[in-house]
């Protein structure tokens, strides 16, 4: 093999890097799009449903991250790295409102799960808290990583919008009918699996290993997600929620 040859093989590998997050993304922002039609498009058109305003604002800042995370993949696959850098500034600003947004509105959803009469009104709050608790972590560690190890940034950014998709689908999967509730909980963790395996075989064909990011994120979160289904349910958890959550 020549050493043009070897050349062009290692530029192809390099384009094709920023090429993979960029349509990883445009999925991920195609499932958030279409996983809330029945629990906020449609109510909001007909008027069958009052939203508070925090919810209204959860959504907007919700797609913008997400529509933001594919203009910032775009413009790295088009080799436009100066202004990715200068829009990144606006992502670190929108995931500084999101965090504590994630938070208000898993106290808010509780509040009315027991305003409404919920047998269980603090299961969900589980999942509420430890998605947007990932989220942060992972969120927090890319922006900390951004200037001296960039592979690592687009890994756990690419995670933090998976986690997003993930938590926009449920929306979907929660609501299978004739399966049980628990089996539900467990599966629907499974919408980010697919994406993570995807970043396994990206990896595996540009680098011939996994990245250490990789194998960190996996590692990290399927211990956390099948436990939650049991944490959820169990008498520890709800013990301790209405402390965390607060009176109605």
């Amino acid at each position: 093999m020549t050493e043009s040859t070897i050349g062009a093989e290692a530029t192809a590998v390099r384009s094709e890097r920023p090429q993979f997050f960029a349509r990883s993304a445009i999925v991920m922002a195609a499932i958030v799009v279409l996983s809330f039609p029945l629990t906020y498009y449609l109510p909001v058109a007909s008027g069958t449903r009052d939203f508070d305003t925090l919810y209204h604002l959860h959504a907007l800042v919700f797609f913008a991250w997400i529509a933001l995370y594919v203009l910032q993949t775009q413009l790295t696959a088009r080799g436009q790295i100066a202004r990715h850098r200068e829009i990144g500034l606006a992502g670190f600003a929108l995931t500084g409102v999101m965090i504590p947004l994630g938070y208000w509105i898993a106290q808010r959803a509780a509040v009315h799960r027991l305003a409404a009469g919920h047998e269980n009104p603090y299961e969900f709050t589980w999942y509420n808290v430890i998605d947007i608790t990932s989220f942060a972590v992972l969120m927090t560690a890319s922006i900390l990583l951004v200037t001296r190890h960039k592979e690592w940034h687009r890994r756990l950014t690419f995670t933090a919008a998976a986690y997003l998709t993930l938590d926009a689908a449920t929306r979907w999967t929660l609501k299978v009918p004739g399966v049980d509730p628990f089996i539900l909980d467990l599966a629907s963790y499974a919408v980010i699996y697919p994406f993570l395996a995807a970043l396994g075989w990206f990896d595996w064909r540009t680098l011939k290993h996994l990245h250490p990011a990789t194998i960190t994120c996996t590692l990290a979160l399927i211990p956390l997600h099948l436990s939650s289904a049991w944490i959820a349910r169990s008498d520890w958890w709800n013990n301790l929620a209405p402390g965390l959550i607060g009176p109605p």
